[in-house]
């Protein structure tokens, strides 16, 4: 006499209760699964709490070393919620789709364009740098307050005072 047992699986938000034999292989489980929820098989996952410890295992019920399995090897126990993972096939279609109508980012068109003219054009053709007026501005020491102080102190000097004075010489005082 087989008994059956009840699994509850959550997949979405929703609670999914199957009813299945305990001595049923994940693979069977997974077809279960498949019919009332019409995933696509290739994308199922279960994620499998287990009983020693405080860790979960991720599980394909149609892979081959995952779907021999039954279910007391892989942890699936009645009154033990399990986690479903899958899309349905019209959403990996979908997704596939926009995959292939949009292979390229934008501006990278018009960058191929000016390499396709520069290689066609040779060697030749030097790169033209921007025409227009230009100004340099000048470089200029980052200012900080309490640093300037300190920075005419040389390195041999810096060296030898301590910590507390260096804080101390460099703050104005303040601590």
């Amino acid at each position: 006499m087989k008994s059956v047992q009840n699994v509850e699986v959550i997949w979405r938000g929703n609670k999914i209760s199957v009813e299945i034999d305990s001595g049923s292989t994940l693979k069977e489980l997974g077809h279960e699964l498949q019919r009332l929820t019409n995933v696509k098989a290739d994308t199922m996952r279960l994620i499998v709490p287990q009983l020693l410890d405080k860790t979960s295992r991720l599980l394909s019920p149609f892979f081959d070393e995952h779907g021999r399995l039954n279910l007391r090897e892989t942890s699936i126990l009645e009154g033990r919620s399990i986690r479903m993972m899958g899309a349905f096939e019209t959403e990996v279609d979908e997704v596939l789709q926009n995959s292939k109508a949009n292979l390229r980012i934008a501006g990278f068109d018009e960058e191929e364009k000016r390499l396709r003219q520069r290689m066609y054009d040779g060697p030749h053709n030097s790169l033209k740098l921007p025409q227009g007026p230009y100004t340099f501005s000048g470089f200029r020491t980052l200012t900080l307050p309490g640093i300037e102080e300190c920075s005419n102190i040389g390195l041999s000097k810096r060296r030898e005072i301590n910590q507390f004075q260096w804080s101390k010489t460099c703050s104005g005082g303040k601590k």
